[in-house]
This record gives C-alpha cells, sequence and structure tokens, in this order.
C-alpha cells in the first residue's frame, strides 16, 4: 500500500470524526504506527495527543482535546460504531458540557466525561466521572454524546462547582429555551444548605440566589420588568393623551388597555376594561 493509499484509508475514516482518527482505529485499516509515523513526518497528519491524530488538510478541530479524550475512551472503535449506555462508553459532561453548550463561563481546566462504570485513566487533564445516565439526560453537540442542560446544571451543583458560575450557567440556559425552570427547580433544591440556604429554601429561591450571584438576570424576570415599565409608561402617555383611552382600551395589547382602564378610574369615568381569556 503506498502513501497515497494510506492516506486515503486514514482520511475517509477520518472524514465523520472530525478529521481525527486513533492510531488503534488506523490499524483497524492496515495502516501501523511506522506509516502514520511516515505521514507525519511527511505533513499530511498532525499528532494532537498521546495516540490520536488529525489529518492536516481537515484542519484543526473545535474543541478538539475533548474530542481527542472521547475517541481514547474505546480507542479501536470509530465513533459511529458507539453507542450511549454501552459499558465503556462516554458522555461529555460538568464545565466540558458547559463549552459544548456554549453556556456561561465556568473555567474547563480538565476534559470531564461520565461513564456508566468505574473506569482509570493515565491521561492528563481528563477527569472520568462514574454516573448513570437516563436516555433523556443525553443529547447530541457537535456529534459528541453531551449531557442535557438541565442534568449538566445538577452535576455541577453536586459536584459543588462555584455558585456564580453556575448561576451564569442557568441564566444563559433559562434565556435559550434549554431548561424548564419548574422542572430545574425541581433538582436543585437539595443543593439550598450546600450554597448557603436555609434548609427551607424552595428551588427557586436556590435558582435566583444563584443567578443574582452571576450578576445575571432571567429572561421571566426581564419580562415581567418590561411589562410593569411598559404599564407605568402607558399610564403616563394615557394621563397626558385622554382622548387616546377609548382607541387603546378596544385595540392595544393587554398593558395599554389595562393602563386606559386605570386613566379612566382616576378621571372618575366608567372603564372599559379589557377582555381577558381563560386558559
Amino acid at each position: 500500500m503506498d502513501r497515497a493509499e494510506q492516506l486515503a484509508l486514514v482520511a475517509g475514516a477520518a472524514a465523520d470524526q472530525w478529521g481525527m482518527i486513533t492510531t488503534a482505529q488506523a490499524k483497524e485499516l492496515g495502516v501501523g504506527a511506522v506509516q502514520l509515523l511516515r505521514l507525519t513526518e511527511a505533513g499530511l497528519l498532525e499528532s494532537v495527543s498521546r495516540g490520536v491524530y488529525v489529518v492536516t488538510a481537515a484542519g484543526m478541530p473545535r474543541h478538539q482535546d475533548i474530542k481527542a479524550a472521547w475517541l481514547r475512551l474505546t480507542p479501536k472503535e470509530f465513533a459511529w460504531d458507539r453507542q450511549i449506555g454501552h459499558p465503556d462508553s462516554g458522555v461529555v459532561s460538568h464545565a466540558s458540557a458547559c463549552l459544548l453548550h456554549e453556556l456561561g463561563d465556568i473555567p474547563a481546566p480538565e476534559v470531564e466525561i461520565t461513564v456508566p462504570r468505574r473506569r482509570t485513566t493515565t491521561e492528563p487533564f481528563v477527569r472520568l466521572r462514574t454516573a448513570p445516565l437516563d436516555e433523556d439526560e443525553v443529547t447530541v453537540v457537535d456529534g459528541l454524546p453531551v449531557t442535557t442542560a438541565l442534568r449538566t446544571i445538577t452535576d455541577l451543583l453536586r459536584a459543588k462547582a462555584d455558585g456564580g458560575h453556575v448561576g451564569g450557567v442557568i441564566a444563559e440556559a433559562e434565556r435559550r429555551g434549554l431548561v424548564d425552570l419548574d422542572v430545574l427547580a425541581e433538582r436543585v433544591r437539595p443543593a439550598a444548605r450546600g450554597y448557603g440556604l436555609k434548609p427551607t429554601a424552595t428551588g427557586r429561591d436556590v435558582i435566583d440566589h444563584l443567578v443574582r450571584q452571576a450578576g445575571e438576570s432571567l429572561r421571566r424576570h426581564e419580562v415581567e420588568l418590561a411589562g410593569r415599565e411598559g404599564f407605568a409608561e402607558a399610564v403616563r402617555l394615557l394621563a397626558a393623551r385622554p382622548d387616546l383611552a377609548a382607541q387603546l382600551a378596544r385595540t392595544a395589547g393587554p398593558a395599554s388597555r389595562w393602563a386606559a382602564a386605570v386613566v379612566s378610574e382616576r378621571r372618575n369615568t366608567p372603564p372599559e376594561l379589557p377582555e381577558t381569556t381563560e386558559g
């Protein structure tokens, strides 16, 4: 097999693995360690970590260290053959999951991967955490299995991560619609005491406390504030322009209609209350 054929085999497999391939995978294809070395010396491959190469023409992938660590978990298996839930499978989690989800600014000095059974690694800067994961707690980001935003946040709290950093993750996840606050509140309530709150604190108390520590705000709070400010502004406008009150009471949005009713009441005129719908 000449060099061109070797590269074609390696590049073909690497194309579905972010341009990366392990030494063990290459061997499965019939390309040995010596041949990989020669391809590297020729500038066609680049060694990015122990036993992992990237095809130079493919360029360096994003989050290369996370992808390389995940590939090394079962180095002979190609990415497309790995099934979530297999005893040797791994799911990117904790701070590393935040990086992939692009949530918050939590430091991630290690690659963190959750595995279903106890395993050890000699890889520096790789941390394997042992925990079961339900199917609905795993999603796929950039081809990698990753814990969902909900599971990631609860994992960070169990690991006693910095409250301000977790609060930033929560705020970003809520703004992007990645978590349901009611469900999250149930999951985070046990963390109250660990973050300086009373044992009687609710899950919402925990969420609000962490988000405040981050100097952030939740979208629902921003919406409520905007609604209050919009209502107040409408009242001020209608106080100055009473001629608009009757029209707005019939045609405007809820905040303006209620404002028109308030202004009418203040002027001792029968208010036209806006219609409401049950539901």
